[in-house]
């Protein structure tokens, strides 16, 4: 992949928020440095970025938001507020437990949560 101020702007955007945000957002804030940008620009080389494995890419209700917290963690949204927040709990055990009950070979999981979260809860 060749360098791109746009893609590197675009890196650098979604690796400064833990709020794994959606194309539009990221648009948004690459438009401040460059305001002649496209949203298909931003679309395509948030593409590259994922393919690349510089970027996840979950979809969440039929929108996708990136993450740029490569490590292996799950997500929780909240049905109040609408955030999504990262949950660093590790899932092996849940894994090889139903790798021996299917005797299915698991490569990968992404568990989504969904409830509401305690700022909302307290409110």
């Amino acid at each position: 992949m060749r360098f791109s101020k746009q893609r590197d702007l675009i890196l650098n955007i979604v690796q400064g928020t833990r709020s794994h945000p959606t194309a539009d957002w990221v648009y948004g804030e690459v438009r401040k440095e460059f305001p002649n940008v496209s949203l298909g620009t931003v679309y395509r080389n948030l593409g590259q970025l994922v393919d690349n494995k510089s970027l996840l890419a979950i979809n969440i209700d039929g929108t996708i938001h990136y993450d740029a917290f490569l490590d292996d963690h799950q997500h929780f949204q909240c049905k109040t507020c609408n955030n999504i927040y990262d949950i660093d709990i590790s899932i092996k055990d849940f894994v090889s437990q139903i790798e021996s009950k299917t005797n299915h070979k698991i490569d990968g999981c992404q568990i989504h949560l969904v409830g509401i979260c305690k700022d909302c809860q307290n409110n």
